[in-house]
């Protein structure tokens, strides 16, 4: 028989071993029973028996608190034998919360011991059972057929008052009209009625008491209907009748901040009702954790609520952990989650749908699917059916991975299982079949949409016009783009930030700058998505100067850069640059296909009023390095944090430029910011030999990252060091990706593939390449009838055959009279025979051609190629 106790999950699950006859046991059952119990299971410290003699008064309190941590007594001698020193795995990270302990063990009441529960309505758990109207609130008739009749009335003075006058005899006080604005937040989003309708009843109340029901229903009402400014003037309206001084209201207003995320008036409430003297209850201080987890606030902030509310001795109870779950998933703090998660089996606090959901979502924030799995597997044995929300959270977790497959078996399970889809899970669904192009699969979703009545939103739209304009289909985006606004469905700012995005990444720069002038003019507020799309669109235009003024512009109107934002500007600096005249916009694009001219027409309205004031501004510092050091300094002053993008595009722009000391002076200075990366990025580039033992470690911490991310940092390092002379470095550096894997069958010993490679890395790597093809020659072997090196002439191009490295490798192999030719059927390919280059490298001339030397060497003793060269052939 199934346990109803859930199962202590951990999050690097170990499969479970199999034996050659295995017993009819659930294996996730199995699995947890044989797993120890690790030291994050919380046990408590008291026996049984402490739990029957226990006070009623403490009961609740000293009950949570011992489970959550150890008695602070418990090595004194008073303790019992039993005790343990055991401290709750959430709170033990902070010693400021010891003195929070209670002094003497406490067990849980037979009352605690219960399910007790506070039924939580999620935006996430629309098919979660509500309560009937007489188990969530008393109403008379009257006020059930009076609350018909306001619904279906507009929102004007006259009727509104009408319909309260004609039900007045019938409706009890303050019951009655206390249920009403609850219908109202409920079931309609018109805070303006919900507002009339309080304005004219209050006055019906007979007392203080009757007043503050009455006031804290309206707060409750209009905190539904996401108005949590209107809630705070009806609060402020009571406190100055004199009814708004009670718990109820103050925890009301505080929710209602709580549901819109305002963590921050949120906890300014919680201060208030504690300054006048009221304490807050269990309720409050669930308000005040869920509106701290929606508001992003730090996850050991909110535990501290927690805490407090321990020592004060409130119980916790489901909504309480059902709030931190959800902080601990908006954080991605699964370790935290899945403590959360097995307090409550402690506590004996059931979990329910809710409970399940969140945490599957923690799991699945963190990629860790196959456990996410094995918590929706063990959901039924604990009396708790997967909705439709447990199986669109896992889809969308196996879509984030790219493990579509997998997502859509889930879709099919949830087909052969008769469960309706939300609209969450249909736009996670359209989402997977827009990434794989499976557009009749995406018709037929449509269509499904609309003949079960869901709805599309400005999400479903968002994914279309997103996976449609990556697929490069511009005429459905315009067409999707008129259906809504045929439809009255307003984009939203992502709307905005992804059209921006796909007409930039396909080279339609005038479409996505009449898409931000649009916003401009649609009364949005921008966010930092939006603006770091448009800055990428400029900088890449060589507008280098407007995306710098667009920068300071989102600063002031309170738009904090990521570090996205400043590495798109880093990077442009050196491509181009615009130059604005007084008589009008001019340009001196490098490089955008010969449409320069095009490119500045479509931005002219945005430049006419701009460019004259940026140049004026940013001519003032007289090189583009010192801007750049600018840029970065002010990235520390605001607390973004530079990454190893931030670094290859710092050193991209030092490769592109002309002066050595100027290139040398920023990495010089960018030192003082980390001179970890920094310092060995300058001492390779002085020469400095010591700078190579420091380097290895860089290297090695560069392996964690993803390969496009390391292998842009090792093309960035060999281009400046190539460029500004330091050849034999410059090799060194390619010579140590290679060996680490970093370019993916970049060298075999017959041919070379420089596909993802930059100019100054696939120099180097094909001198290092032909020196070892020479070792092989001078061994005696036989080369292969062809060698080949590819350089992958369309891959980087818009123009068939216009590659820059191509050009430059056949400029290389020019000069090194190497007898090297374009394939007559591939021209990004050069190949030779293999006997005319033995040849060619047993003349007398060629090694001395392929050996590279450094201009600036602070070291006697060169490094030695020959060791590393050998190694890469085996």
């Amino acid at each position: 028989m199934a346990s109803s106790t859930p199962p202590h999950y951990s999050i690097t699950t170990p499969k479970p071993h199999h034996t050659p006859h295995p017993t009819p046991q659930n294996p996730l059952q199995k699995h947890h029973q044989r797993r120890h119990r690790s030291s994050h299971r919380l046990h408590s410290s008291s026996s049984s028996g402490s739990a029957a003699a226990s006070s009623s008064a403490g009961a609740c309190g000293g009950a949570a608190s011992t489970t959550i941590a150890s008695s602070a007594s418990a090595g004194s001698s008073s303790a019992p034998a039993s005790s343990s020193s055991h401290k709750n795995g959430i709170l033990d990270r902070n010693p400021a919360f010891l003195p929070y302990y209670p002094q003497e063990g406490a067990g849980l009441t037979p009352e605690f011991r219960r399910n007790r529960t506070t039924r939580v309505i999620s935006k996430r758990n629309l098919s979660s059972p509500k309560p009937s109207q007489s188990s969530a609130r008393a109403a008379s008739p009257a006020a059930a057929r009076c609350l018909i009749q306001i619904l279906r009335s507009g929102p004007d003075d006259h009727p509104l008052g009408n319909i309260v006058t004609s039900f007045q005899p019938d409706l009890a006080v303050p019951e009655d009209y206390c249920y009403i604005l609850h219908e109202l937040g409920n079931r309609q989003k018109c805070p303006l009625k919900a507002l009339k309708f309080f304005n004219s009843t209050m006055p019906l109340m007979k007392s203080l008491t009757e007043q503050g029901k009455l006031l804290t229903a309206a707060i409750g009402g209009l905190g539904r209907m996401g108005c949590p400014d209107l809630a705070r003037k009806v609060f402020d309206v009571g406190f100055s009748r004199g009814c708004a001084n009670t718990i109820y209201a103050h925890s009301a207003l505080i929710s209602a901040y709580a549901r819109s995320g305002l963590a921050t008036k949120a906890m300014d409430v919680l201060e208030m009702m504690k300054a006048t003297g009221l304490k807050p209850t269990t309720i409050s201080y669930n308000a005040v954790i869920d509106a701290c987890g929606k508001g992003g606030v730090d996850l050991q902030l909110t535990l501290g609520f927690f805490r407090e509310m321990l020592h004060n001795g409130l119980c916790p109870d489901r909504k309480t952990f059902n709030s931190l779950l959800a902080a601990c998933s908006r954080a991605g703090h699964l370790e935290d989650a899945r403590m959360v998660f097995d307090e409550m089996i402690h506590l004996g606090i059931g979990q329910d749908i809710y409970t399940y959901n969140t945490f599957i979502d923690t799991i699945c924030k963190c990629g860790n699917m196959e456990l996410a799995l094995q918590v929706m597997l063990d959901m039924p044995m604990n009396r708790v059916q997967p909705n439709v929300v447990t199986y669109s959270t896992l889809m969308d977790g196996y879509s984030k991975l790219e493990q579509f497959d997998e997502a859509l078996n889930l879709y099919e399970k949830m087909k052969a299982l008769k469960i309706g889809l939300d609209r969450v899970c249909y736009n996670t669904l359209l989402s997977i079949y827009v990434k794989t192009g499976r557009y009749e699969d995406i018709v037929r979703v449509c269509n499904e949409m609309d003949v079960t009545g869901v709805d599309k939103d400005t999400v479903t739209y968002n994914c279309l016009i997103n996976g449609h304009g990556k697929q490069g289909r511009f005429d459905i985006v315009s067409y999707l783009i008129q259906e809504m606004r045929d439809r009255g469905i307003s984009p939203s700012v992502l709307t905005y930030s992804t059209l921006i995005d796909i007409y930039s990444k396909a080279g339609m720069y005038g479409d996505a700058a009449n898409v931000f002038l649009e916003f401009k003019e649609s009364g949005l507020k921008a966010d930092v998505v939006l603006y770091s799309s448009f800055i990428d669109t400029l900088a890449k235009n060589g507008l280098v100067d407007c995306a710098v003024w667009l920068l300071d512009e989102m600063t002031r109107m309170g738009i904090e850069p990521n570090v996205v934002t400043y590495n798109t500007i880093i990077d442009a600096f050196g491509k181009s640059r615009i130059v604005v005249e007084d008589g009008g916009v001019g340009n001196e694009l490098a490089g955008v296909d010969g449409s320069g001219g095009r490119i500045v027409g479509a931005f002219g309205q945005l430049a006419k009023g701009i460019g004259h004031a940026v140049v004026e501004d940013y001519r003032r510092r007289s090189e583009e390095m010192l801007c750049i050091l600018g840029l970065f300094q002010k990235m520390i002053q605001q607390g973004v944090r530079p990454n190893v993008v931030t670094f290859s595009a710092i050193l991209n722009a030092c490769s592109r430029c002309n002066s050595f000391e100027d290139a040398s002076l920023l990495l010089e200075q960018l030192r003082l910011f980390d001179n970890f990366v920094y310092g060995v990025a300058h001492g390779l580039l002085m020469g400095s030999r010591e700078a190579w033992v420091q380097a290895q470690s860089l290297f090695d911490e560069l392996r964690r990252m993803d390969a496009p991310t390391s292998s842009a940092f090792y093309n960035a390092l060999t281009d400046v060091l190539w460029h500004f002379g330091q050849r034999r470095g410059a090799q060194q550096v390619v010579l140590e990706g290679v060996h680490r894997h970093v370019w993916e069958n970049t060298w075999t010993e017959y041919s070379l593939d420089l596909h993802l490679m930059s100019v100054g890395a696939a120099q180097a790597m094909v001198h290092a390449w032909l020196l070892s093809i020479h070792s092989i020659v001078f061994e005696g072997r036989k080369l292969p009838e062809y060698v080949s090196i590819l350089t992958g002439w369309g891959k980087h191009s818009k123009v068939a055959g216009a590659s820059t490295l191509r050009r430059v490798i056949e400029a290389l192999l020019n000069s090194m009279g190497a007898p090297f030719h374009l394939e007559k059927f591939n021209v990004g390919r050069f190949v030779s025979p293999g006997a005319t280059v033995a040849t060619w490298l047993r003349e007398s001339s060629a090694v001395n051609i392929l050996l590279l030397h450094d201009r600036r060497v602070q070291s006697a003793n060169p490094l030695n190629l020959i060791p590393r060269l050998q190694a890469l052939r085996l």
